[in-house]
C-alpha cells in the first residue's frame, strides 16, 4: 500500500513536472539585489524584500496551486526558494497540502550550486511542520513536507497566509533561519482564490464571512 509520502511525491514531483526549478528563478532572485535586502539579526535572517509568485497548474491526473517565496541571504551568495502548495489528485480525490524548499549558492560569475538540505522546518506561534507533516528528501537537495490530514493542512495554511513564521534550514554542517512576514494582500488573495477554485468541491479553503482558511 502506498504511504502518504509516496502519494505526495508522485503528485508533486512526477505528474507534469509542476514544481519549477530553482535555476529558472535565479534571474528573479538576482533582481532583488537592487532592493533593500535582508539583514542578519541574532542568527536569523530577516528579509525586508522577497519575490512572490503564485501559479495554477493542471494535468490529466492532478491539479495544483502554489505560492513561491524567493529570498536571498545578503551575508552569503545564497538563494532560497520556498513553495507552499495544495495538490488535488483526480484519481482518488485526495488533497495534499504542504511545502517544498530548495537552497543554492551562487558564487560570483559561477552557476548555481544546489545545497543538500538535511532538514527544513516551518515554525509559527501555532504550527510546527516537524510535528505534523510527512517529510521526504529528494536527490536534487530539496525537501518536501506535506500532509493529507485536513486539520493539519488547515493549521498550516492559516499559519502560512498569516505570516510571522520562520523557515529553518539545515545541511550537514550548519543550521540557519529566515524570518518571514505576511505576503502582500494581493498575493494572499490570489493564492486563496486559487485554492478555493481548484480544490472545490473536495475542500473549502476560504471562509468569506471571517476571511479565515478552513477545511
Amino acid at each position: 500500500m502506498a504511504t502518504n509520502a509516496d502519494i505526495l511525491s508522485e503528485l508533486l514531483y512526477e505528474k507534469g513536472g509542476m514544481v519549477r526549478s530553482l535555476f529558472a528563478r535565479a534571474a528573479l532572485i538576482a533582481g532583488l539585489a537592487g532592493i533593500n535586502m535582508p539583514v542578519a539579526v541574532a542568527g536569523t535572517i530577516v528579509p525586508d524584500a522577497i519575490g512572490y509568485t503564485y501559479n495554477l497548474d493542471e494535468t490529466d491526473d492532478a491539479k495544483i496551486c502554489e505560492i513561491t517565496l524567493d529570498m536571498q541571504n545578503p551575508a552569503t551568495p545564497e538563494l532560497v526558494e520556498f513553495t507552499a502548495f495544495a495538490g488535488y489528485d483526480k484519481s482518488n480525490a485526495s488533497v495534499a497540502i504542504g511545502f517544498i524548499t530548495m537552497a543554492a549558492h551562487q558564487p560570483l560569475s559561477e552557476e548555481l550550486q544546489l545545497l543538500d538540505l538535511s532538514a527544513a522546518t516551518f515554525t509559527s506561534h501555532t504550527f510546527r511542520s516537524a510535528d505534523d507533516m510527512d517529510y521526504e528528501v529528494h536527490k536534487d537537495g530539496g525537501i518536501m513536507a506535506a500532509t493529507l490530514d485536513r486539520v493539519v493542512a488547515s493549521n498550516f495554511l492559516q499559519a502560512f497566509v498569516g505570516g510571522d513564521f520562520e523557515l529553518t534550514l539545515a545541511t550537514a554542517g550548519s543550521t540557519w533561519s529566515y524570518k518571514i512576514s505576511a505576503a502582500p494582500p494581493e498575493v494572499q488573495n490570489g493564492f486563496a482564490k486559487c485554492l478555493e477554485e481548484l480544490l472545490r468541491p473536495s475542500v473549502s479553503l476560504l471562509d468569506e464571512a471571517g476571511g479565515s482558511i478552513a477545511l
